[in-house]
């Protein structure tokens, strides 16, 4: 039986199929890659993807991207906490030596911790004997040892003071009181920094007032409450 000649199919109807490589994965898997506007492969970088047959399935497992890895600081957090240590000026020019270490405990907040005391004698009639310590939690705006920040204070302290004729001296109780205050840092370099601050609030106060004598007589008893300025700060900080 004579078979009928195929007539030749229409060139324009042939669909024209891409070219692929010879892989074990379906027509569907096959991925080309894009080529770049200047026509040539984009270069390889921590981006490209490694590719890799799975076993016994025939299909290609992709790794996962790997995430580039970004620092504590640019995510808004900082890894060096900020602990400085500290001398008041102006209280060095007074003639009353102190000193006072501050730990962060987190983004904004800092404790201080100053303590002051002297034991001098600066004439026969005049002498500043004291103890104090004056610890203050701070609210920083931008982060703890950088611009501007908010305190809270406490004082207490122990004090025997001459002036002029008379001396003064603490009872069984210190002087107790608490402030607010406000105050700025400036960096001086990458450790130093100049502590600029101002505290303001209320003390109470009970005391024995003597005769300015050698084991002068006791003249009386006062108790005093205080309103006013109670923290002046011109600091030298050194930074760890």
């Amino acid at each position: 039986m004579q078979q009928e000649p195929q007539q030749p199919q229409n060139p324009q109807k042939v669909q024209q199929k891409k070219p692929r490589i010879q892989t074990s994965a379906s027509e569907k898997e096959v991925v080309f890659k894009p080529l770049t506007e200047t026509g040539k492969k984009p270069e390889a970088a921590s981006e490209k993807k490694v590719v890799s047959k799975g076993k016994g399935t025939g299909k290609k497992e992709v790794a996962p991207k790997k995430e580039v890895a970004t620092t504590k600081k640019e995510k808004g957090n900082y890894p060096e906490r900020y602990m400085a240590l500290k001398s008041n000026i102006a209280y060095d020019a007074a003639g009353l030596p102190n000193l006072a270490f501050e730990m962060q405990f987190s983004k904004h907040i800092s404790v201080e911790l100053p303590v002051i005391c002297s034991f001098w004698d600066l004439s026969q009639k005049h002498a500043v004997r004291a103890v104090a310590i004056q610890p203050e939690g701070r609210w920083w705006l931008k982060q703890a040892g950088a611009g501007h920040f908010f305190g809270v204070h406490a004082h207490v302290a122990w004090f025997n003071v001459k002036w002029q004729e008379d001396r003064y001296q603490n009872t069984d109780r210190p002087l107790l009181g608490a402030g607010v205050s406000y105050g700025y840092l400036l960096p001086l370099s990458k450790h130093w920094g100049a502590e600029f601050s101002l505290g303001a609030g209320y003390a109470h106060m009970k005391y024995n007032t003597y005769y300015n004598i050698d084991n002068g007589a006791q003249i009386g008893t006062e108790t005093r409450n205080y309103w006013g300025i109670t923290r002046v700060g011109l600091s030298l900080s050194y930074r760890f």
